[in-house]
């Protein structure tokens, strides 16, 4: 998943932190700065420019590089907005197993919604800040600028994330259609840990010990979901 350090970066959003490989993260969020999209959610919902795909492309070095630092026998990486750039770039990754884990649109609209309060905003700046020069970094504070003019506060339009958040599962359908994947729903990994825990072995093709299953499931927190 990435160096342990990295894992621990997000607390303002999750107090163990959002475990996330800092280096995917960061080049998924330079595609969408790219490509005009980081701030601009809205504009997510439109792929038809290609602006996303040219970025892709245009930093496909950079890809190759970082997949092939990181790839290990058993490893990944997690990000929903990685939809966007992912089968641009799925190509690179050697002998995938996709994981779907979907959570109902309207509890995502109300995480990213209490996530954009304003005791949230330095700590997100500065964990958005680390992928960006100095020069990116006053680029996006005049688009937010920009996107805040045109369309207001759009952080707490709720209707928007829910929106985002099903067309992104439609994403997700269309690009896993061919794919080697499982769908899992996020009620059942919580409700039902132990049996979803298995598929998910299962789907692997794991053999893990019965004290790593139980440090396993000891992860799963269903009291830090709020919605």
């Amino acid at each position: 998943m990435g160096e342990e350090d990295n894992m621990k970066i997000g607390k303002h959003l999750n107090k163990f932190g959002c475990y996330e490989n800092q280096e995917f993260i960061g080049f998924n969020e330079y595609m969408l700065f790219k490509s005009k999209r980081l701030l601009d959610q809205a504009q997510r919902l439109n792929q038809s420019d290609g602006l996303v795909e040219k970025a892709v492309k245009d930093h496909e070095e950079r890809i190759i590089e970082i997949i092939r630092k990181n790839e290990r026998e058993l490893w990944g990486f997690k990000n929903p907005t990685m939809i966007y750039t992912l089968p641009y770039f799925h190509h690179h990754l050697k002998n995938p197993y996709y994981i779907s884990l979907k959570r109902d649109s309207k509890s995502i609209a109300n995480s990213l919604k209490r996530a954009a309060k304003f005791k949230n905003w330095l700590p997100e700046m500065r964990h958005e800040f680390l992928y960006f020069s100095l020069i990116e970094k006053l680029q996006i504070i005049m688009r937010f600028i920009k996107v805040f003019l045109k369309s207001g506060f759009i952080f707490t339009h709720e209707s928007l994330y829910e929106e985002i958040a099903e067309d992104g599962y439609r994403r997700i359908d269309d690009f896993l259609k061919d794919k080697r994947h499982i769908d899992l729903k996020l009620i059942d990994l919580l409700e039902d840990s132990e049996n979803t825990l298995r598929k998910i072995i299962d789907f692997l093709g794991m053999t893990p010990s019965e004290k790593q299953i139980r440090a396993a499931l000891s992860f799963i927190r269903p009291d830090l979901i709020k919605s």
